[in-house]
């Protein structure tokens, strides 16, 4: 007997039976894990921030940024001087005798130059620098002026060192000036170190103005204390502790006895209890007295 099969039934595929084919689903792809995912993108950022990186550090260090940024404000600079904001006038107030003309030298401001590009500090440094300025401040006033003012520094007294006379100023800096002669009648000051210590010495004397002007030459001993001469050739010695007491009781002694109108060529004033004096001429009589009425030893010192 004979065995019935079936016929087979065969699936076109392909571009036999496209409508066949529009029924086969295509087999999915496998999804990439999360790490690799991270991993690509974390490495494209990366190369990117590398890339940005490197570029911007050529730039720094070949200096083609600070070109690109010099040349765009100096653009921007040209920019506010054409409109209006540019250097034509300085005004200069507190000199007395630095010179106009040195002033506008050390600022280094050509005229027409743009107001905004001024180096304020760098201008103020140039001026401190000359020899009478002690201290400057400069004002930008729209939209063409600057406005300086200068503080000179107060001559207090020359400076005697090697036979040569040095003008000194009230901190004890040297001021170079060409005409000494006009500052003749300043006190006169000697020793190496006598102009750092000349400041106290100048707020010591201006506390009896009367005996300060009568004082012509301050000489520093010893590097610790000061000698004073006076206008009759008397001198004072001062100690080198508490000299502020010191000088207040020559004050009370003058006041009270004119020690300076008699012939006294020293007066030693280092001993805080006493007052030690050297007549000019030991042969005529003593008839100053020290105050309490004790009458002041006759010794040389």
């Amino acid at each position: 007997m004979r065995r019935l099969e079936a016929p087979a039934v065969r699936i076109a595929r392909g571009r036999g039976n496209p409508a066949a084919a529009r029924n086969v689903v295509p087999p999915r792809k496998r999804p990439q894990p999360a790490w690799l995912r991270w991993v690509i993108r974390f490495g494209i950022g990366f190369g990117t921030c590398a890339a940005l990186g490197g570029g911007l550090l050529w730039g720094v260090e070949s200096g083609w940024l600070q070109r690109q940024w010099t040349a765009v404000a100096d653009v921007a600079l040209e920019a506010t001087a054409d409109a209006g904001l540019n250097l034509q006038i300085v005004e200069v107030h507190g000199r007395g005798e630095t010179k106009q003309a040195d002033i506008v030298a050390a600022l280094g401001a050509p005229r027409g130059a743009p107001l905004l590009g001024l180096d304020i500090d760098a201008m103020r440094e140039r001026l401190i620098a000359l020899p009478w300025i002690v201290s400057a401040e400069i004002e930008r006033r729209y939209p063409d002026r600057l406005l300086v003012t200068v503080e000179e520094a107060e001559p207090m007294a020359l400076w005697q060192r090697s036979q040569k006379l040095f003008l000194v100023s009230r901190a004890g800096k040297v001021i170079e000036t060409a005409d000494l002669a006009k500052y003749s009648k300043l006190l006169v000051i000697v020793g190496d170190n006598a102009p750092t210590h000349a400041e106290a010495l100048f707020d010591l004397l201006a506390r009896e103005p009367q005996l300060r002007e009568r004082v012509t030459a301050a000489v520093f001993v010893g590097k610790r204390r000061w000698n004073l001469r006076f206008d009759n050739g008397t001198d004072v010695k001062l100690p080198e502790d508490n000299p502020a007491s010191a000088w207040s009781r020559f004050a009370a002694l003058q006041k009270q006895h004119g020690l300076l109108e008699k012939d006294v060529r020293i007066i030693d004033l280092r001993l805080p209890d006493q007052v030690v004096v050297r007549r000019a001429h030991p042969d005529l009589p003593d008839d100053s007295k020290a105050p309490g009425g004790d009458k002041p030893k006759d010794k040389a010192t």
